[in-house]
């Protein structure tokens, strides 16, 4: 169940911009998006999977993390995907703000928690 919510998941997020799951390659543009894990937990009919979005901006980018955050919190709040094997359901949990420079480029967290049945 798990590798299929993520299949769909990444589906979806990459329509908004590059995310990779636990590692991006080494040949990445900027911006780019990483989920670095899952914290799942059971449910009473299926599973509750919090996750982050990890976001990396060159500064020398055209790019605004500010606005990649609201994008993917505009285009993942509420989002629902349902078919023959899975269903579930997306919402915002929380955004971190803070900034981590290194190299040039900016970090910034967006959370999110799916409900997955």
């Amino acid at each position: 169940m798990i590798d299929t919510f993520l299949d769909k998941l990444m589906l979806k997020i990459n329509t908004i911009m590059n995310v990779y799951y636990e590692k991006a390659p080494s040949n990445t543009s900027y911006p780019y998006g990483v989920i670095p894990d899952l914290s799942i937990s059971s449910l009473d009919y299926g599973y509750q999977c919090l996750f982050d979005i990890e976001l990396y901006v060159n500064e020398l980018s055209e790019s605004n993390v500010e606005s990649l955050c609201d994008s993917l919190r505009v285009g993942l709040d509420e989002y629902n995907y349902k078919d023959e094997n899975i269903g579930f359901h997306i919402n915002f949990e929380s955004q971190y703000l803070g900034k981590m420079t290194e190299q040039d480029s900016s970090m910034r967290r967006v959370t999110f928690i799916a409900r997955i049945f």
